[in-house]
């Protein structure tokens, strides 16, 4: 009897550990993006999200002329959504993305659409 006890315990507490590494964070890894209709023309970048310790690390490269975005920071706000404050062309832009699966939806400056899918 206590023998199987044992041996249930166990079983607990390795498939907890089992379930615990499985835990992916959303945000982690390379997306193919687009900002939306900035002057008639969508704008494709690629954004590629790590984490380092508590930091999170972004970087996004505009896809036409492989030049990269200054990023000033980037921080998860729930477990969907994430936020990239950005400098461009003299002016600071948030970018508020919401993570479903492989897919990035949200906006940029509080007025241009964004979308993307996930690469790696």
């Amino acid at each position: 009897m206590k023998k199987s006890f044992l041996l249930i315990l166990l079983s607990f507490f390795l498939s907890c550990a089992i379930f615990k590494s499985q835990n992916i964070n959303p945000f982690i890894g390379t997306f193919k993006v687009k900002v939306l209709d900035i002057d008639g023309v969508d704008v494709p970048g690629v954004l590629t999200i790590s984490k380092k310790s508590d930091t999170y690390l972004s970087e996004i490269v505009y896809e036409n002329d492989n030049i990269k975005m200054e990023i000033l920071s980037s921080y998860e706000i729930d477990d969907k959504t994430f936020l990239i404050e950005a400098f461009v062309d003299g002016n600071q832009i948030d970018f508020e993305l919401d993570f479903e699966g492989d897919t990035i939806t949200g906006i940029a400056a509080g007025m241009f659409e964004v979308e993307g899918s996930r690469t790696k």
